[in-house]
């Protein structure tokens, strides 16, 4: 008979495992960026209740303040609870990073956490509590506050005269 005639039931079981093999390929590939996603989402969610929670609540409004002095004035135990969240918030998307599931580059996360990091109360509290977190993530928010440039607030625009009207003003920051 030949072969194929000899070995057909091999050939179709060999192909069958072949198959299956593929499609569960494709299926965990599809799970993986499914679960990306809705990592995702949920570390969007998190950042939004966060950052929402600051405007809800005007007494943590300091903590985003470039002129605060946390050693002339301390930090109420609001103020630290409220940092500690974000220092865990800033962890966690560091930690889905470095696993690579994140969508968000590693640079924007760096940038973010130069900035917030480099803020005089954050940076008072971060301080105090970074032996407390892995030596790694400590790594990064160190080389991310030393790359951080304070973003230079948009000069006033002063009110219009026959001048100024006549000439636009602009600002570098558009």
């Amino acid at each position: 008979m030949g072969f194929l005639g000899d070995n057909w039931f091999a050939l179709a079981q060999s192909l069958g495992i072949i198959g299956g093999l593929a499609y569960n390929a494709v299926a965990l590939r599809k799970d993986v960026q499914a679960r990306r996603t809705a990592d995702q989402i949920l570390l969007t969610e998190q950042h939004r209740e966060l950052w929402s929670e600051v405007h809800r609540r005007p007494e943590l409004m300091r903590l985003l303040d470039p002129d605060a002095d946390p050693d002339s004035q301390p930090l109420t135990p609001i103020e630290e609870h409220y940092l500690r969240l974000v220092f865990v918030h800033f962890h966690t998307g560091w930690l889905i990073t470095q696993s690579g599931q994140s969508l968000i580059p590693v640079g924007v996360l760096a940038t973010d956490a130069g900035h917030f990091f480099k803020l005089p109360a954050p940076a008072a509290l971060w301080a105090e509590v970074r032996k407390m977190h892995q030596p790694e993530f400590v790594t990064f928010v160190d080389r991310a506050v030393a790359a951080a440039t304070w973003v230079t607030p948009r000069p006033t625009v002063p009110a219009a005269t026959t001048e100024s009207a006549a000439t636009p003003q602009t600002s570098p920051h558009r």
